[in-house]
């Protein structure tokens, strides 16, 4: 049984090697071997390929590190550069800070120094404009100005002289006031159509003076040579502007009855009404008080005696109605 088990795998060996030395089987594998080679040296073309394509980039790679290594180096450099300038001028900005500060800080001290002094030097200023203008009034306080007498009225005669006389005769004095001096303002010598230069008269008796204003006042208005003319004190021109201020106020006064008022000396009104007696220096609160205070009890006092007259004037219309028919 074995030996015939042998003999058949011998003849299946001997078939196989018949087929495989064929000659078909042969020009297979020759083809296989072919193209087996072709493979073979179309890897190792793009082995060479590839090996070289790799050899380029990497040294393209190392080219491209390299440039940008170098330009990483220069902006570096660069910026090295820009941030130790900047650095510097930064140090010299804070130096220059540190010296405006020590200067604003020493400025500072010197403007409050400054701003002290300035007030005590107004605060003096203001003693003295005061002492001034108190020293000014003081020498005027003899003088009276006259306004409306007529140019030349004093030719051929002294100034003194002639105004003295003119002052008796307007006011009617019982004799001459003592003068001092007399003279027109320091005006150019107006026109014909223009109003005559004011007369400056220095009294030698300040009674004598406070006289005449009182009679000016008295006997208002005041002639001469069919002129009317005006006599008020000589004032510093800041008493007179200030006094000025109070106009409004004044021409609100003027014809109110029962209320007296006047300038007191330098730049105060003093208004004595039914309400009592208040005194003025800001003329704004004076014209308010006038308006607000005065007026309407003025008006109401004038209402009232207006009813009181209605009434007294009816009665006597009705008594004298009825005497008749009594009778």
């Amino acid at each position: 049984m074995s030996g015939s088990k042998n003999t058949r795998k011998t003849d299946g060996a001997k078939t196989i090697d018949s087929n495989a030395t064929s000659p078909d089987t042969a020009a297979l594998m020759a083809a296989i071997a072919n193209s087996e080679k072709n493979v073979v040296a179309k890897i190792s073309t793009l082995e060479a390929k590839v090996e070289t394509k790799c050899q380029a980039l990497n040294e393209l790679i190392d080219s491209l590190c390299s440039n940008v290594s170098d330009q990483i180096d220069e902006v570096r450099t660069e910026l090295c550069a820009k941030i130790d300038a900047l650095a510097t001028t930064c140090t010299d900005h804070h130096s220059r800070l540190t010296s405006l500060e020590e200067g604003a800080n020493t400025y500072s001290d010197r403007v409050v120094d400054l701003e002290k002094q300035v007030h005590d030097l107004k605060e003096i200023v203001s003693a003295l404009s005061d002492k001034t203008e108190d020293l000014e009034g003081r020498q005027r306080r003899c003088n009276i100005r006259i306004l409306g007498v007529r140019e030349h009225f004093e030719t051929g005669t002294r100034p003194v002289t002639s105004v003295a006389q003119l002052l008796k005769e307007v006011l009617a004095l019982d004799t001459a006031p003592t003068l001092d001096r007399a003279h027109r303002s320091l005006q150019p010598i107006p026109a014909r159509d223009q109003r005559p230069r004011p007369f400056i008269v220095k009294f030698h008796y300040f009674q004598e003076k406070e006289e005449v204003l009182r009679r000016a006042a008295l006997n208002s208005p005041l002639t001469h040579n069919g002129d009317r003319i005006l006599i008020f004190p000589d004032l510093p021109s800041a008493v007179a502007k200030r006094r000025g201020a109070f106009k409004e106020a004044k021409d609100l006064l003027r014809g109110c009855r029962g209320v007296r008022f006047g300038m007191l000396y330098p730049a105060k009104l003093r208004i004595s009404s039914p309400l009592g007696e208040e005194i003025f220096t800001n003329p704004t609160a004076a014209k308010d008080y006038v308006k607000n205070r005065i007026l309407p009890i003025i008006v109401w006092l004038a209402c009232h005696d207006c009813l009181e007259s209605v009434n007294m004037a009816y009665n006597v219309t009705n008594s004298g109605a009825t005497t008749p028919d009594s009778t």
